[in-house]
């Protein structure tokens, strides 16, 4: 059994489930507890032996620091929303945009503050300068575009202070627990971020359509003229229920109301929620009471980068490096990124009394933005513990001995990197593609296959394309829904784009492979 065919028997579950469900996290729990059943033949056993794999890898130290850190994180940015940092911002751009090219200008730089996370800059930018190009008569989906240009392949390849990282180290942490190498998990990253082809590439194609390119194209029609496909509306569905328990818990925390929803759908002349009425975001709810102001933004941003930076070359310098670069490379950066966070948010916290914000008010934009996190938590841990499950049953040693049986080795990289694509595409998670994949590619990589930094690269950049280009990804979702774009519309105007940049990317990773 071990290093047979039996151990593709998990990912040959999770990827179907996964495609069919347009959900990852069902995929990897059944993938789980089949792959432990394997090992462990019963139904209670294996119910056992998976919750055991989950307990190990949650609270092994790097492991239990990185959920920690991302839920850190969203507590981040939900106490930025909720102070009014995020209005405040978007007010300031709005004072400053006067022109086509200096609006367009000003949504590139703005990501120098936005960068944080795809839905993060989207949230910010999109209805500040969804009003002003609608004003120069710019159309609503070339706005979209230059917005989504600059969230996740801008997202995936900053190499600090973004939730992206710390989900990506962590891939790295587990990945290398089964590869013998002198790269640490974050030397490793940062040697893998040339080689995420796409979000590179992307972002020049983003910046020659933008500035350099005329638009002859087609406008998408308006959202209201276009029927979403069954799997689209389902999943809009789904969102929406979300949003309304989320509206209920944001009103009761705030006015203590128990029946919170059904007093606004009385005030909006409804005796039941209505699936396809929109729901707003409690976050928001609770933001729109406060005064905006750009400084509970760009002060807490700047300490977190600061600290970051700071704390990872003490911790680099403790290990050996001499210079800035090489104590990054050997740093703990989980750890250094935890420590930066963890302070921050306490400074965020005094800053935030000092300038007369409500701790009732504080205290819910720290758990409503960690909270959102959860999900991206749950989806690591079972990365996690289907990762160590295959690794039991030998997926290692399987792949490579048969998949380079078959496949030349310059073909590889290029094909894994298509692989991806088509599965991110079809998900819509460029998380679960790089949690899915990461594993298979390190195994390749064991082969001679490709350098590890050029396979993590290839993945993370076949991750990026599904989240930038596919109709299921939530930022494709949440752009569509600020700028009032049909969600197909919107990713067939995108997808046009990311297929010539995909195909030039499959050249540069042949080239890569054939030269080097």
């Amino acid at each position: 059994m071990y290093g047979s065919i039996v151990s593709l028997v998990p990912f040959f579950v999770v990827i179907p489930i996964a495609l069919w469900t347009k959900q990852v996290i069902p995929g990897l729990a059944v993938g789980l507890f089949i792959g432990a059943y394997i090992l462990h033949p019963s139904w209670l056993g294996g119910l056992q032996a998976a919750l055991t794999y989950v307990v190990h890898e949650t609270t092994t130290s790097g492991n239990l620091n990185l959920v920690l850190f991302l839920y850190g994180f969203g507590s981040f940015v939900g106490l930025i929303r909720v102070t009014g940092g995020v209005s405040g911002f978007s007010e300031w751009m709005g004072r400053r945009i006067k022109t086509e090219r200096g609006a367009f200008a000003l949504t590139w730089v703005s990501s120098i503050a936005t960068f944080m996370a795809p839905d993060f800059r989207i949230i910010t930018i999109a209805p500040v300068v969804r009003r002003i190009f609608s004003r120069l008569g710019v159309a609503p989906e070339k706005v979209a575009y230059v917005i989504d240009v600059t969230a996740t392949p801008l997202c995936a390849i900053v190499p600090l202070g973004t939730a992206f990282v710390g989900y990506m180290v962590g891939l790295m942490h587990t990945s290398l627990h089964h590869t013998n190498t002198t790269y640490t998990p974050y030397s490793l990253f940062l040697a893998s971020l040339p080689f995420n082809f796409f979000a590179w590439v992307m972002l020049v194609v983003g910046f020659v359509l933008t500035f350099f390119a005329r638009s002859h194209h087609k406008e998408v029609s308006p959202v209201a003229g276009e029927a979403e496909p069954d799997y689209l509306r389902s999943r809009n569905r789904v969102h929406i229920a979300q949003k309304l328990r989320q509206v209920t818990a944001a009103v009761s925390m705030e006015t203590g109301a128990v029946g919170a929803v059904a007093s606004v759908d009385a005030h909006r002349g409804d005796t039941k929620p209505d699936a396809d009425k929109d729901i707003p975001d409690p976050v928001e709810l609770v933001s729109g009471r406060v005064q905006p102001s750009a400084i509970n933004l760009v002060l807490p941003l700047a300490v977190l980068l600061v600290l970051t930076i700071a704390l990872t070359y003490v911790s680099g310098f403790a290990n050996g490096g001499r210079g800035l670069f090489q104590a990054l490379v050997q740093a703990d950066a989980s750890a250094a990124m935890l420590q930066a966070l963890i302070i921050t948010l306490v400074f965020m916290f005094v800053f935030y009394a000092f300038r007369r914000q409500p701790i009732d008010r504080t205290m819910f934009g720290f758990i409503s933005g960690g909270n959102e996190m959860m999900s991206v938590i749950v989806l690591l841990v079972l990365i996690w513990a289907v990762s160590a499950v295959s690794s039991d049953l030998g997926f290692s040693a399987f792949c490579q001995r048969e998949i380079t049986r078959f496949v030349p080795h310059a073909f590889i990289v290029p094909a894994l990197f298509v692989f991806g694509c088509v599965i991110s595409y079809f998900i819509g998670s460029s998380f679960g593609t790089w949690g899915m994949l990461m594993p298979l590619g390190f195994s390749l990589a064991s082969t001679g296959a490709g350098s590890l930094p050029l396979i993590a690269g290839a993945v993370f950049a076949s991750g990026t394309f599904g989240g930038f280009a596919s109709p299921l990804s939530d930022n494709t979702v949440a752009m569509s829904a600020m700028m009032k774009l049909p969600v197909m519309g919107y990713a067939n105007y995108k997808t046009k784009s990311a297929a010539v940049a995909a195909g030039i990317c499959v050249l540069l990773y042949l080239v890569v492979e054939w030269v080097f």
